[in-house]
């Protein structure tokens, strides 16, 4: 159990630090922003087909990251069926993270969330953000092979693969 020593909230101004590192060492250009209790940095990615931006939301009540890596393409309305379905797929197999679908903006979301107590900031901001990019590093094909067409199960299988 920790000690009300151990469980002190990370500066808001201290995450934002640690996001912009990434952020610039992606060469992603951000911005930051804060609303109520969320601190939140947004950096475009330019340089990605499958991917336009990737979003850190530090929630200073619950002392919780969340970071979001943002889909390019808008969800055929003729696809959802087969991309609600790899979703569903990709999450069962997942010890960590989802892939959500944003029915609002028809965009695939991969999501990865941690305890900002869980350790020190820099290594908390680091791995969640990694994760979340492998996530999406991973699972990109089998997003764009079921929007060419290919069976939901046979996308996540080719992904799986060592």
């Amino acid at each position: 159990m920790k000690t009300d020593e151990q469980l002190k909230k990370p500066e808001a101004e201290a995450f934002l630090a640690e996001a912009r590192k990434l952020a610039e060492k992606f060469a992603w250009t951000h911005q930051d922003m804060k609303r109520k209790k969320e601190v939140v940095l947004v950096a475009r990615i330019d340089a990605d087909d499958s991917f336009e931006r990737f979003v850190w939301i530090y929630d200073t009540h619950r002392t919780m990251l969340k970071c979001m890596l943002v889909g390019r393409v808008t969800i055929p309305v003729r696809k959802l069926g087969a991309v609600l379905k790899l979703c569903a797929l990709v999450n069962e197999g997942l010890p960590f993270g989802c892939l959500e679908y944003s029915f609002g903006e028809r965009i695939l979301v991969f999501r990865d969330s941690a305890d900002m107590g869980w350790g020190p900031l820099a290594q908390v901001v680091v791995d969640v953000t990694e994760r979340t990019l492998n996530l999406g590093r991973r699972y990109a094909d089998a997003i764009q092979a079921v929007l060419e067409g290919t069976n939901p199960q046979e996308a996540v299988g080719i992904a799986d693969k060592p």
